[in-house]
């Protein structure tokens, strides 16, 4: 990317996507841009000052389908990993009530 996203535009660096919230020029020209991402708001981690100028070519400009399709696959793993954890939480309840069956019926 040659030009400093704007705000409001979904951009890709990596493997992951964010809207640039701020543009920021700092003291000696360098672009500072403030992106929340998809991770951050999966993890509930504040937006991200990233400096344009550094790797301009690792940011690419990106589409509200690719952002959906990051959201998509987040909350899928996030229901995945909830879904397994009731799984435990109800296999260990059940292993519990059959201990306190079978020791109550050795007694």
């Amino acid at each position: 990317m040659v030009s400093p996203p704007k705000v409001g535009d979904i951009i890709r660096m990596r493997s992951w996507h964010g809207v640039v919230l701020d543009v920021f020029q700092n003291d000696v020209g360098k672009t500072i841009l403030r992106v929340q991402t998809v991770r951050n708001i999966f993890r509930r981690l504040n937006p991200e000052f990233i400096e344009f100028d550094l790797a301009p070519d690792m940011i690419d400009m990106a589409t509200m389908d690719d952002l959906q399709s990051e959201i998509e696959n987040y909350q899928q793993f996030l229901n995945n990993s909830i879904t397994e954890l009731m799984s435990s939480t109800s296999r260990s309840t059940k292993l519990a009530l059959v201990r306190q069956v079978l020791f109550s019926a050795i007694r």
